[in-house]
């Protein structure tokens, strides 16, 4: 039901349907230039945070995967063409 303790989290794409979704919206030249695991320093608990941070939705065991579960986030960069 949640992705990392997210509620309004209903599905996370793949790269393919990611590059499909590029393709019907008439973007052109779908590049995957780098995919990186997102990192607890990017994604850390500050002093304007009140609540939790990324720390707090992955597994203690396997940072490797969240909470549920499910893999950790990743961040994708692509270049696409107008």
């Amino acid at each position: 039901d949640r992705y990392s303790k997210i509620p309004n989290i209903y599905f996370v794409p793949t790269l393919s349907a990611l590059c499909n979704w590029c393709e019907r919206a008439k973007f052109k030249d779908f590049t995957l230039l780098e995919t990186k695991a997102t990192d607890l320093n990017e994604q850390r608990k500050t002093q304007w945070i009140d609540g939790e941070s990324l720390g707090n939705f992955l597994d203690p065991d396997d940072s490797t995967k969240t909470i549920e579960g499910y893999p950790a986030p990743k961040r994708a960069y692509v270049r696409v063409k107008i």
